[in-house]
């Protein structure tokens, strides 16, 4: 289990987008969740996801964020990213 959630500020209508992805041994990489952040007045705003996978001995999973914004402020780091084994095989 994964759960993520980003920080962002932007203005002008700016947005952001998050995805968790997973990369296998052999399958090339894929965003396995996605979320969106707008902000349209030069405050804050979150995006925030969670993604069940089936995880093989090696896999990655990590975050991808789009470039060009800030994530969680100046000085303040409230971007978050967990990982939990529910159950092992």
């Amino acid at each position: 289990f994964f759960t993520y959630h980003v920080l962002m500020r932007g203005g002008d209508g700016t947005s952001m987008w998050g995805g968790v992805s997973a990369r296998a041994m052999s399958p090339p990489c894929q965003v396995r969740a996605s979320a969106i952040a707008q902000d349209a007045d030069q405050n804050y705003d979150y995006a925030s996801n969670s993604v069940i996978l089936h995880l093989d001995v090696g896999d990655e999973v990590f975050i991808k964020l789009d470039g060009g914004k800030v994530h969680g402020g100046n000085t303040n780091k409230y971007s978050t990213f967990s990982g939990f084994i529910i159950y092992p095989d």
